[in-house]
């Protein structure tokens, strides 16, 4: 239970979203709101209802429905409803999950000078020509990873003194190395077998996360590790597009599709995780797999630096088909000692340096100090 804090030390921040969509984003939020809560804090979220909306609505602070994925009329509906919240309830800092969110966050501006936090989420998307324009990044931006930050100075242009780096974090009580009981319980309940090499995707399948090149290292491995079995959890758009693959390709008993559900039964029955994404922002996920013990496999994005040493902790390749697909077949190829030893590695680094307590006890801080001043302050 957190202690009770003094009224002028707490902060009032309302996160606005595109939507409640499945995926990382939205437990971020989620996690951060709820944390904050516990310890005291005033928290909302505003956007419109999506796909993991029953996330939210078992939240302890409320949820406001508002517009943000809609036409130029939607966004100023979205700023009207908002600044009626924001009259009645003071909100210290808006802290922005889309560029979208922030336009409307900058017309609330006009009414009230309130500091934007904007939150980077995935790095390296396109922002030349007119997206440029489009692109508003606050009046200060969190990043989760040092290559996202480099993105920032470099391509977004953002000054590094306007760029606060706060990595994601787990919490090393949910997320337990997997001793070799679970496992064998937690593979009897996903009917594999003990001796089986299991390898794991877990995330969206959509773009860009690459989730087909999973299906293409099950298919290459086919000798050199017949008894190979890949789960893949998630849902999306490429659903439809993963199981005609994997059906044309004869691969049913060697790669399933399980949906969306609890990951950590997955964690512990794993040897590696597979992450073949374009970009990302962190992986969230890789960070609790590793703590669970698992070693990961992944393309060389925002987070590698952070979370791979090589060899060590897992793996990294280039963001290419045939660099990642040759990878994964050397990777699950190896014994089972030396993948219990990467394992036991990248539990012991992300339980030691990537904690929620310590991201949140950051984020907090950031607050506060951008509570303190002005927004449009740029």
């Amino acid at each position: 239970m957190s202690q009770p804090i003094e009224t002028s030390d707490r902060v009032s921040v309302l996160h606005l979203l595109a939507g409640s969509d499945a995926g990382g984003l939205s437990k971020y939020v989620y996690d951060i709101c709820c944390a904050l809560h516990e310890r005291g804090h005033r928290v909302a979220v505003a956007g419109e209802r999506g796909a993991w909306h029953w996330l939210f609505e078992k939240a302890p602070f409320p949820w406001i429905d508002v517009p943000l994925k809609g036409s130029p009329l939607k966004l100023w509906k979205s700023a009207r409803i908002l600044r009626d919240y924001i009259n009645r309830q003071p909100v210290n800092v808006l802290h922005t999950h889309y560029r979208r969110a922030t336009l409307v966050a900058r017309a609330l501006q006009y009414h009230r000078k309130l500091p934007i936090l904007y939150s980077v989420h995935l790095s390296h998307i396109t922002i030349a020509g007119p997206r440029r324009w489009f692109s508003d990044f606050g009046d200060h931006t969190h990043c989760a990873a040092t290559e996202a930050k480099f993105w920032l100075m470099q391509d977004a242009r953002v000054p590094a003194k306007r760029i606060s780096y706060i990595p994601h974090g787990i919490d090393p009580q949910k997320f337990q190395p997997a001793t070799n009981a679970q496992r064998l319980v937690a593979r009897a309940s996903l009917n594999l077998k003990p001796d089986d090499r299991v390898a794991i995707y877990v995330g969206r399948l959509d773009t860009p996360k690459n989730e087909r090149w999973v299906v293409d290292v099950a298919e290459a491995a086919r000798h050199r590790v017949p008894n190979l079995k890949i789960l893949i959890v998630g849902e999306g758009p490429h659903e439809s597009q993963v199981r005609k693959r994997i059906a044309d390709d004869n691969l049913a008993d060697r790669v399933f599709l399980l949906g969306h559900r609890d990951p950590i039964p997955i964690y512990q029955a794993a040897d590696a995780l597979l992450l073949p994404s374009a970009r990302e922002g962190f992986s969230l996920v890789c960070a609790e797999a590793m703590a669970v013990g698992v070693p990961v496999l992944r393309t060389r994005t925002s987070g590698t630096a952070e979370l791979i040493h090589e060899d060590v902790t897992g793996r990294a390749v280039p963001i290419d088909h045939d660099a990642f697909v040759h990878a994964g077949v050397e990777m699950l190829a190896l014994p089972d000692h030396r993948l219990r030893q990467m394992g036991a590695a990248a539990s012991q680094h992300v339980r030691t340096h990537f904690t929620f307590e310590r991201q949140l006890d950051q984020t907090l801080a950031l607050y506060r100090r951008l509570a303190t001043i002005r927004g449009n302050g740029r």
